[in-house]
């Protein structure tokens, strides 16, 4: 399967295990087309008592700045649909064969806009906890990465 996948993110990694395993995940994940990352300044503007809404507004229009066409959307937050990696990798295999860019959103501090959010043809959760922002980012890569071996009946998902 060969796609097209963006995962927009509000912020950076602050940690090196962070930084190190999104970058392994990334580059395992190159052989299936084209796969990149992009991230947004946290819409605090570093204010030690934001607005919230502001905040994630301005993080929201960062983030849906120059969308690939008929992209879809995926928008990580807890409310979303749970799958396995297995139901997730069909997800991706469906947009692929279409020919879809496939974009995901994992927002900041606060979570996506809900503007944003209204946007995404699908919400996605990795369960109810709450994760840390570099920790979501690597499973998400991960994830992404599984689903990529699935599709292709590689040995990496047993």
């Amino acid at each position: 399967m060969k796609t097209h996948i963006q995962v927009r993110a509000v912020g950076k990694p602050q940690e090196s295990w962070g930084k190190e395993a999104a970058q392994m995940y990334l580059a395992r994940s190159a052989a299936f087309g084209k796969f990149e990352v992009l991230e947004a300044a946290e819409g605090h503007q570093g204010s030690a008592k934001p607005d919230v809404r502001k905040a994630q507004r301005r993080e929201a229009e960062s983030l849906l700045k120059n969308l690939p066409e008929d992209a879809y959307l995926i928008a990580l937050d807890e409310h979303g649909k749970q799958f396995t990696s297995e139901e997730f990798s069909s997800v991706l295999v469906r947009e692929a064969d279409l020919g879809r860019p496939i974009v995901f959103f994992i927002g900041g501090s606060w979570g996506l806009d809900e503007e944003l959010l209204s946007k995404a043809n699908l919400k996605l959760s990795f369960g109810k906890m709450t994760l840390p922002h570099s920790l979501a980012r690597v499973v998400l890569l991960e994830q992404i990465y599984r689903a990529l071996m699935i599709s292709e009946g590689r040995m990496y998902h047993k």
